[in-house]
C-alpha cells in the first residue's frame, strides 16, 4: 500500500523554507561504482573543488556520504569548513542520504561527488525556496545536484514524493559579468579518462575571460592554455606567476632603456602571455587573493616604465619627439583608466561591455598588448621611432574614444547570474 503524504508536515515545511533562507549545509554523496571523486582535475580533486565552491557561497558544514572504502586525503584544506565523512554500505544514493537523515539540516545543497559544476548554478540554487534538481538536458534525468529539505528525502525513499522540480541547463542565461561575456553553463560528470579530458577542456574555457584584444584572441590562447595545464598540478601558485611576470615586466623596461628593442618586445609578448596564465590558474584552482587583485596596479607601473624606457632610448638616439611621445602614452593610459573608473562609478559596469561598439573597439583599442605588436614590425623594419610615434597617437585616440563613450553611454548594468 502506497504511503500517504502528511499534508500538515508539508505545509509546515513550506513555512519553514521561507524562514530558513539560504542553506548552510551541503551533502556530497559518492555512490559506489566506477566514479572517483578523488580524481585530480585542474590541480584539484573533484571533491576539493566542490568544497572550495561551497565555502565561497557561505556553506559552513559538509557531510560526505560515501562507501566505507572512501578515504578523504589528509592534506590540509584551504577553507575552515566543518566536514565529516559518513560511511554507508548502501548502493542507492537516496538511501545513502536517508541513512543519515538525523544529521540533515532542514534545508541543504546536494552534490554528487564526481560532478564538475558551475559556480553560477550553486549560487542560483542557494536562492531557491522549492526543492529543485538541475538536469543537463530538457528531457533527460536530473543530476544529483540541487537543493532539498530533509522531508523531501524521506518522501523520495518512501515513494510519496511527487516528481521534483527540474531546471534544465539550457534554460539559464550564459552572460557572466565576471568573465565579461557569454560562457556556457558547466555541469559535467567525470566517470572516465575521456570524461576527464572533456571536463579539462571545459574548465580551461570556463575560466577564460571573453572580452579581449586582438593578440589575446589570436596569439595568446594556445600558449596560455599549455602553461596553465602544466602548472595546475604543481605547487606553483598564481601569486608566484604574478611575481615572476612583474619582474619580467620591469626587465623589459631595462632592455628598452638600454636600446635592446627586439629582445625587449619579444619579452613584452612573453609577459603578455604570462599575464593571462596567472588569472586562469587562480580561477581554475580557486586561489584568488588580495595580492592577485593588486595585479592591475603592478601592471600599470611596469607598463609605464616601458614607455619611459623607450622614450629615453629614442631621445638619446636623437629623436626629437621621443619624450613628448612617452609622456603622451603614459598620460593617455592613465586617463584611459580613469574613463573605466568613471563609467563603473556611474553604475555602468565595465566600459568594454557598455555597448556592441565598445566590445568591438576593445579588440583594437590601445593598451600594452596592442602597443607591443605595433612596435614589433617597426623594429624589424628599422622604423622603431616611427612605430613609437604611432603608438602615442593611438594611445591618445583610445583615451578620447573611451572618455566619449564613458560620458555618453547609458549606465545599464548586465546581469551575471542565472534567473
Amino acid at each position: 500500500m502506497t504511503p500517504v503524504p502528511n499534508h500538515r508536515l508539508v505545509a509546515e515545511r513550506d513555512t519553514r523554507r521561507a524562514e530558513i533562507g539560504a542553506p548552510t549545509q551541503a551533502i556530497i554523496v559518492c555512490p559506489p561504482g566506477r566514479s572517483d571523486p578523488l580524481r585530480v582535475l585542474g590541480g584539484l580533486t573533484l571533491i576539493e573543488r566542490q568544497l572550495r565552491q561551497l565555502w565561497a557561497v557561505g556553506i559552513h558544514e559538509v557531510l560526505i556520504v560515501a562507501p566505507p572504502s572512501f578515504i578523504m586525503p589528509s592534506a590540509p584544506l584551504t577553507h575552515p569548513l566543518r566536514m565529516q565523512v559518513l560511511a554507508s554500505r548502501l548502493d542507492s544514493p537516496w538511501k545513502m542520504i536517508h541513512e543519515f537523515r538525523h544529521r540533515l539540516a532542514e534545508r541543504f545543497l546536494l552534490l554528487r561527488g564526481d560532478l564538475v559544476v558551475d559556480q553560477r548554478l550553486i549560487e542560483w540554487l542557494c536562492g531557491q525556496s522549492e526543492d529543485t534538481l538541475i538536469s543537463r538536458a530538457e528531457s533527460g534525468p536530473p543530476e544529483l545536484f540541487g537543493i532539498l529539505d530533509s522531508l523531501a528525502v524521506e518522501e523520495l525513499v518512501e515513494g510519496t514524493q511527487k516528481t521534483l522540480q527540474q531546471k534544465p541547463l539550457g534554460t539559464f542565461p550564459t552572460y557572466w559579468r565576471e568573465r565579461r561575456g557569454h560562457v556556457p553553463l558547466l555541469l559535467a560528470r567525470v566517470e572516465s579518462s575521456d570524461d576527464a579530458e572533456v571536463a579539462w577542456n571545459a574548465l580551461i574555457d570556463h575560466v577564460d575571460k571573453r572580452t579581449k584584444d586582438l593578440p589575446a584572441l589570436l596569439f595568446d590562447p594556445p600558449f596560455e592554455n599549455f602553461l596553465t595545464r602544466r602548472l595546475a598540478p604543481t605547487r606553483i601558485t598564481p601569486n608566484q606567476v604574478t611575481a615572476a611576470t612583474t619582474l619580467l615586466g620591469f626587465f623589459v623596461a631595462w632592455l628598452f632603456w638600454n636600446g635592446w628593442l627586439f629582445a625587449g618586445v619579444l619579452l613584452a609578448i612573453t609577459v603578455e602571455v604570462l599575464d593571462g596564465v596567472d588569472g586562469k590558474l587562480a580561477r581554475l584552482k580557486w586561489q584568488t587573493s588580495k595580492v592577485g587583485e593588486l595585479e592591475h596596479v603592478l601592471d600599470f607601473f611596469y607598463e609605464m616604465s616601458w614607455y619611459v624606457g623607450l622614450g629615453r632610448h629614442f631621445a638619446v638616439s636623437g629623436v626629437g619627439l621621443a619624450w613628448p611621445c612617452a609622456v603622451a602614452i603614459c598620460s593617455a593610459d592613465f586617463l584611459d583608466q580613469m574613463a573605466y573608473l568613471f563609467f563603473a562609478r556611474r553604475g555602468g559596469g565595465n566600459l568594454d561591455e557598455g555597448s556592441a561598439l565598445m566590445r568591438r573597439f576593445r579588440v583594437i583599442g590601445g593598451r600594452r598588448n596592442i602597443y607591443a605588436w605595433m612596435m614589433l614590425p617597426g623594429i624589424l623594419l628599422g622604423i622603431a621611432a616611427t612605430a613609437f610615434t604611432a603608438v602615442a597617437i593611438w594611445a591618445v585616440t583610445t583615451a578620447v574614444v573611451h572618455w566619449f563613450f564613458a560620458v555618453t553611454l547609458p549606465a545599464e548594468a548586465h546581469g551575471n547570474s542565472p534567473p
